[in-house]
């Protein structure tokens, strides 16, 4: 279908302007002119509705507690992109990777954009090549009629997937439940740091006969807004921690963990349930009781992942 801008209510954002920086989220931010709208947005997804003092022209804004959010997405069509280089206010390369989409007089020409992405990323790095523009259209899954809400994204992670998105959104053949989620990625680097950020990850899952609406709770789905960081990359202090019997999971949420554990394990770098989640929670973890509090937490974490790692497995797990 064709998506126009006269039906969409608002905006997912992965940011904010704050005292006149840019600023990374942990969870989704909301913007809409409609109050309405945006008392339901904090209903389903947690957050208080408050003036939008982060600039973009919409009056309204929530801070939600959801990093990941269950939406509707109309087709491949639902999902564009382009390539666009400014100078200033003024733009000095329009393109689709292949021809000009614009000024109107190059209009359908050759772009001369390198074929490899890697090619095309090293050029946008020096300032000398255009960056991706990612447009998603989409409903939020839980709330259809609301009406349609935008996501816009430069993140070249996700312009690597946009050929395997299009093809998973042609094998559904109609409207595809997908999860949209702000992906933790934690590495370390050669110096020994650990740093984290935040990538767009959209995930095709299937037709709405086969996937349920709801978007599964998770940890950040708590009713409170969810705090910002700088987009420089900066460690985390802990918040504290409360120490938590683990019961074996029932068959749903057994699929449910494996696959997020499979996505921390790819993004991490790392083999095997314990390694994975002692990895993320050591990035987590920082402060300066760090060596003896994270050492007892890699215990428990050994643990409570071995238990998970049987039941994923379907072997009995004892009770502690």
């Amino acid at each position: 279908m064709t998506q126009s801008a006269a039906t969409q209510v608002g905006r997912f954002h992965a940011g904010r302007m704050s005292e006149g920086l840019p600023r990374c989220l942990d969870a989704w931010r909301v913007t809409t002119d409609d109050a309405a709208t945006a008392t339901r947005i904090a209903d389903l997804l947690g957050g208080e509705v408050q003036p939008n003092g982060a600039g973009g022209g919409l009056a309204h804004e929530v801070l939600t507690a959801h990093e990941s959010v269950r939406v509707l997405v109309d087709g491949p069509a639902a999902l564009s992109s382009h390539l666009i280089l400014w100078h200033g206010h003024n733009v000095a390369h329009h393109c689709d990777g292949v021809d000009f989409l614009s000024p109107e007089e190059k209009k359908g020409q050759p772009c001369g954009c390198p074929r490899l992405l890697q090619d095309r990323k090293n050029e946008a790095r020096k300032g000398s090549g255009p960056s991706p523009s990612i447009d998603l259209i989409f409903r939020i899954a839980a709330a259809p009629t609301l009406g349609e809400f935008r996501f816009r994204s430069g993140s070249w992670t996700l312009a690597e997937q946009l050929a395997k998105l299009d093809e998973a959104l042609r094998r559904v053949n109609g409207p595809a439940l997908c999860d949209l989620a702000l992906e933790l990625v934690v590495y370390t680097t050669r110096m020994g740091r650990d740093y984290s950020y935040r990538k767009p990850v959209l995930t095709v899952l299937g037709s709405p006969d086969t996937v349920r609406a709801e978007t599964p709770l998770t940890a950040k789905s708590a009713p409170q807004p969810a705090p910002s960081v700088p987009s420089r990359r900066t460690n985390r202090s802990p918040g504290p921690t409360t120490p938590v019997r683990p019961n074996p999971p029932s068959p749903v949420s057994v699929d449910a963990d494996s696959a997020l554990l499979r996505r921390a394990a790819e993004a991490l770098g790392t083999s095997g349930h314990q390694e994975t989640v002692a990895a993320a929670l050591s990035a987590v973890v920082q402060s300066k009781q760090q060596s003896t509090e994270l050492d007892q937490l890699r215990e428990q974490v050994a643990h409570i992942a071995s238990i998970a790692e049987r039941a994923l497995r379907g072997e009995s797990t004892p009770r502690t």
